[in-house]
């Protein structure tokens, strides 16, 4: 189809605190917005999507999402969420499943 798609970081601008994706070090320490809901953010930064739109000079803002909402960029996760135990969070730590090559048993 030959769509042109452009990706642009928002990486060093202030954009990311507007979409609430970045923080400050107050806000990591007494809390802030992220995916809409109060937390204290353990990261300066945490991942996000925002889609826009423009329409001649005029630029909208028509979809953002946090967290788990961006799982379908990472194709890992897309394949291993078809596997009989999935990524197997049963513990409630996210990812906790996860291993460092000499953490295995």
């Amino acid at each position: 189809m030959r769509w042109d798609l452009p990706w642009i970081s928002s990486y060093g601008s202030a954009f990311n605190f507007d979409y609430q994706a970045s923080f400050t070090p107050e806000q990591q320490r007494d809390g802030g917005i992220y995916n809409f809901v109060l937390t204290k953010p353990l990261d300066e930064e945490r991942e996000g999507l925002s889609v826009f739109v423009r329409d001649g000079d005029a630029v909208f803002h028509t979809y953002s999402t946090y967290a788990r909402g961006i799982d379908t960029l990472n194709a890992a996760y897309e394949l291993i969420d078809l596997t009989p135990i999935g990524r197997d969070e049963a513990e409630g730590a996210p990812q906790y499943w996860v291993r460092r090559h000499d953490e295995y048993e």
